[in-house]
């Protein structure tokens, strides 16, 4: 239903006016559609601050890069505001403004935008806690724990009682800074069913780590998007020096936590995990390093039987490879089997990453291996391939070349029977097109597809036979 509606107010976005266009993005917004009003604003706002129907749009657009995660476009526009803005704009401003650069790990910057929203306007109580808050994470990404604890000591005195997802908020942020004795100052505040408690008896020695991984195990069955407890799991295992099930931890989590989370240690994590079980997997077999043409051998015979071993090898060979041809042999062949063990999440943020060292995947290079990777490959096999580069470049707001590979994904579809991934794909290049200022070419490849499905035939009603 969400869909057809946010298709429905796609096409009619063409051949709206200009005076509805600001409510047909705000309704784009209000049906899940937070790409296509994105797409509606960037097309349709007016240039400059000249008129206050310009910070209505300028407020939209805050608010849909937010949740879009665009941090870095929410701090370059703060240089169009001038010192005579609506004051309320000015704080949602301020505000998300904060929340930008917290987003980007600038600690500094982000307590001078909320020591102005702080002081200089009056803020009701909910955005005075939720501003407090802020500086105290902008402690924790400067890896400032000792001054996040004293901040959130304050927070505690001024705002009581703590609720009890602050309390949590306070407790794993200290914890992922190494602090469970700190954190330990809100055990009698936490919830027992919020996984954070789980955590931190774990981190404070409260439970052995084979009973906290039990209960998170079962909880992750319970709750399978449940990405707090993949976290436990793969922290307990390191505790237990089960190399494997870190491995396994730190994959779920990735395909599991929100954009938003820092995810770039637990990268580095996963990616430490690989080699050690490569050295692991190599020493038994006896390969010598730098014996690239082995260690692809390896790794395709290991697929067979051990799949998390052969990812762990072709992740080895993409980083310690002594060619460059090697290299981009392993990167392919492990982008193509994180894709078949379903991990398409993990392979985003994987190698968005570029945990191999280096610069991110772009262009002919992206193409390159994407090429090796379907190679042999039905079309069928591989529009998984291609979708998940187009999230790989809509996550870095690349607008354009997401809808490439996305529409590449459409192509190889069976489109007069589409299923739910062409049918996905279809929307997102139309999306992405629009985002990248192509309106005439999103309708004209909508259009085009559409074509190309059976309508299904009307059924033919039959006269109700009674028995007599």
């Amino acid at each position: 239903m969400r869909t057809a509606l946010c298709i429905s107010l796609f096409l009619v976005s063409f051949a709206a006016s200009a005076v509805d266009a600001l409510q047909i993005a705000q309704q784009l917004n209000q049906a899940g559609a937070p790409q296509l009003a994105l797409a509606r604003v960037v097309r349709d706002q007016p240039p400059q601050p000249n008129g206050p129907a310009w910070y209505d749009w300028e407020s939209l657009r805050l608010t849909l890069l937010s949740a879009t995660q665009q941090p870095a476009e929410i701090a370059a526009r703060a240089t169009l505001y001038p010192q005579n803005a609506p004051h309320d704009f000015l704080q949602k401003a301020l505000g998300h403004g904060a929340w930008a650069q917290l987003t980007l790990k600038h600690g500094a910057a982000a307590r001078t935008l909320l020591a102005r929203l702080i002081w200089q306007f009056d803020l009701n109580p909910a955005d005075q806690q939720w501003a407090r808050r802020l500086v105290i994470r902008s402690y924790l990404v400067e890896r400032k724990a000792d001054e996040a604890y004293r901040a959130m000591l304050r927070y505690r005195q001024d705002f009581q009682p703590l609720p009890k997802d602050v309390a949590a908020e306070f407790a794993q942020g200290l914890l992922s800074e190494g602090g469970a004795t700190e954190a330990m100052t809100w055990f009698a505040e936490l919830d027992p069913a919020n996984p954070v408690t789980l955590a931190l008896q774990m981190q404070a020695g409260l439970i052995a780590p084979e009973a906290a991984l039990a209960k998170a195990r079962k909880a992750l069955q319970k709750q399978p998007n449940a990405a707090p407890y993949a976290a436990i799991i793969a922290d307990g295992a390191e505790m237990l020096k089960d190399n494997r099930q870190r491995i396994g931890a730190l994959e779920k989590w990735l395909g599991l936590a929100e954009p938003a989370e820092d995810s770039t240690d637990r990268v580095a994590q996963l990616w430490r995990a690989y080699l050690q079980e490569a050295d692991s997997l190599g020493n038994h077999a006896q390969v010598l390093q730098g014996d690239d043409a082995s260690w692809l051998d390896l790794a395709l015979h290991t697929a067979a039987s051990d799949t998390l071993g052969a990812r762990a090898l072709y992740a080895y060979v993409a980083q310690q490879g002594s060619s460059e041809a090697a290299r981009e042999i392993a990167l392919s062949r492990l982008y193509a089997a994180l894709i078949a063990a379903q991990m398409e999440g993990a392979t985003v943020r994987l190698f968005n990453a570029t945990p191999w060292g280096g610069e991110k995947i772009m262009g002919s290079t992206l193409d390159h291996l994407l090429t090796r990777a379907s190679d042999g490959l039905p079309d069928a096999a591989t529009r998984k391939l291609y979708f998940t580069a187009g999230r790989m470049l809509e996550q870095r707001h690349d607008a354009l070349g997401a809808a490439d590979y996305y529409a590449q994904a459409v192509l190889k579809s069976d489109l007069h029977h589409p299923d739910g991934l062409a049918t996905l794909a279809l929307q997102r290049t139309v999306a992405s097109l629009e985002r990248a200022g192509f309106k005439d070419d999103a309708e004209q490849f909508y259009r085009t597809a559409m074509a190309q499905k059976v309508m299904p035939k009307p059924a033919v009603g039959r006269k109700d036979k009674r028995k007599k």
